[in-house]
């Protein structure tokens, strides 16, 4: 009985040791990419380009390892990024100002960075995408 008993806590434990390793190393937080870690100054919103009537100037994000901070047009923003694999990138904690602003896309520039999960960069171009698609684009600033 003693041997069953012993034999039963020495399997216990050696799964109960393996679950708590495997949820440890399971989603690790990285630092975004090095080529992502620039000014990005939007072009493309929701498939329509960006004029200056949408907005008092351009928005801008400058992205840092693990932060971004930056511009919707009228009001300053920041929060901090969240990147598990290459093509994968969420921008959270987003906080904002709070001026009032002639802005008219604003709230949607702000909505969709809040849902955006994904990326891809071409001819120096930033493509950010969401559980739906495209959802905006960005050259490199300076």
């Amino acid at each position: 009985m003693k041997r069953i008993l012993m034999l039963f806590i020495a399997v216990s434990l050696t799964y109960s040791c393996k679950s708590t390793k495997d949820t440890n190393t399971g989603t690790v937080e990285k630092s975004i990419e090095k080529k992502l870690q620039q000014t990005w100054i939007l072009e493309n919103l929701n498939g329509k380009v960006v004029t200056e009537k949408d907005f008092s100037s351009f928005p801008k994000i400058e992205m840092l390892s693990s932060t971004f901070s930056g511009s919707t047009g009228c009001n300053a923003i920041k929060g901090n990024l969240l990147s598990k694999d290459a093509g994968q990138i969420q921008f959270l904690n987003l906080t904002s100002e709070t001026k009032k602003c002639d802005a008219k896309k604003e709230g949607e520039f702000v909505q969709l960075l809040r849902t955006t999960s994904g990326y891809s960069i071409e001819n120096n171009k930033l493509f950010l995408s969401n559980q739906f698609g495209l959802t905006m684009s960005f050259k490199k600033g300076n």
